[in-house]
C-alpha cells in the first residue's frame, strides 16, 4: 500500500462489482478505498499501475488468543478463566 503514496497522476478508482467510479488524491487513504454503494475495494489506477483498495469487508480475519492470567500475588498461572 505505501505505492500510493507515490502518485505520478490524479488517482481514478472503479468498484469491481457494481462499476461505481471515484476520482481524487484521497483514494492514497485506506479510508476512502470502498465502494459507498455496495462495500467492495476499489481497483485504484496511478498512471499503468492498478492497486487493490482496502475494504474492512475483505480483510484477512484475524484470530487472537488471550493470554493466561498471572495472579499478582504469587506469580501463579491461573487457568480457570
Amino acid at each position: 500500500m505505501s505505492d500510493l503514496y507515490n502518485v505520478i497522476a490524479m488517482l481514478e478508482g472503479k468498484c469491481p462489482q457494481c462499476g461505481q467510479q471515484y476520482f481524487g488524491l484521497a483514494l492514497a487513504n485506506p479510508r476512502y478505498q470502498t465502494c459507498d454503494r455496495c462495500g467492495t475495494g476499489l481497483e485504484i489506477k496511478d498512471g499503468d499501475k492498478i492497486i487493490k483498495g482496502f475494504s474492512p469487508f475483505s480483510a484477512d480475519n484475524l484470530s487472537i488468543k488471550p493470554k493466561s492470567k498471572i495472579n499478582p500475588q504469587d506469580g501463579s498461572k491461573n487457568n480457570s478463566g
